[in-house]
């Protein structure tokens, strides 16, 4: 009879595994070695990266010197421009009475006879002076302008607007010589005059030189469309401030003055307008 085996059961391998140092997992890491067709990869990028920053600075340039030739044409457009139109108020419009070294204006345009002598008269719109000659002796001068005896010329000046602070002289001589341009000078020269304010300084509206005088002196269809238009485009500016200054390098320095071919008239000498045409023969014949 087999007795029981009582020799102790055999023993568990209890044998724990070797601990790791936190955070390994127990795992054997193998660094990544990079395969040569990755390494071309990386390369053909970065030549792709440079050549689409070559392309966006090229299109960056381009357009800048877009921006900046379009300023350029723009701005030597204006510059041209700008150059025509002072180009066209240095030349302006002359009148076409103007005498031949555009310092006055002739009254009588191929009346008066060979030889006559020129009478030329420096007025200002708004001197006081001017208008008691006119009143009082305007009539005989037209008279002797008429008959051919002389050459009339008004020669314009403007020094008064500096005096009373306005531009009244300025524009009655512009508006005056855009009555020449439109065929009626004289006539509306004397209105001006007729005008003229009781209080010096008052001056000429814009209204008064644009409407109501060209409707006194008679300027009517398309001569006065041609009047107003020349007024308003202040066509005849630089004629004007062409007869002031050479009216200056005369020499005259106040108004009314008058010179018989070149002989200055002594207003002083006259006391009546019949002396006047026995004068200015005097100082013709002087010449």
């Amino acid at each position: 009879m087999l007795l029981p085996d009582r020799r102790a059961p055999p023993t568990r391998d209890r044998t724990f595994p070797r601990s790791r140092p936190r955070g390994d997992t127990g795992m054997t890491k193998r660094t990544q070695v990079p395969k040569a067709g990755g390494r071309r990869e990386q390369l053909r990028q970065q030549a792709a990266a440079a050549a689409a920053r070559r392309r966006r600075n090229r299109i960056l340039v381009t357009a800048v010197s877009i921006v900046v030739a379009a300023v350029l044409v723009v701005g030597v457009v204006v510059l041209v421009q700008g150059l025509r139109g002072r180009a066209s108020e240095v030349a302006g419009v002359v009148p076409p009475n103007a005498n031949a070294e555009r310092s006055g204006i002739v009254v009588n345009p191929g009346v008066a006879a060979e030889g006559a002598p020129v009478f030329a008269l420096y007025q200002d719109y708004q001197c006081p002076a001017c208008k008691s000659f006119e009143d009082n002796f305007g009539p005989t001068v037209a008279q002797m302008a008429e008959a051919g005896e002389i050459q009339l010329e008004y020669r314009t000046m403007t020094f008064l607007d500096t005096n009373l602070r306005n531009d009244a002289s300025f524009r009655a001589g512009v508006a005056a010589a855009c009555a020449d341009v439109a065929g009626h000078y004289s006539a509306y020269h004397d209105v001006v005059y007729a005008n003229q304010p009781a209080q010096e300084g008052t001056g000429y509206s814009d209204h008064q030189l644009l409407t109501e005088f060209p409707e006194q002196a008679g300027i009517t269809g398309d001569a006065l469309s041609t009047f107003k238009a020349c007024y308003r485009g202040e066509d005849t500016a630089s004629f004007v401030r062409g007869t002031d200054a050479a009216a200056g390098g005369a020499g005259v320095t106040g108004t009314p003055t008058i010179t018989v071919d070149g002989q200055r008239l002594e207003l002083s000498q006259l006391s009546s307008p019949e002396q006047l045409p026995a004068l200015v023969q005097q100082l013709a014949a002087a010449s």
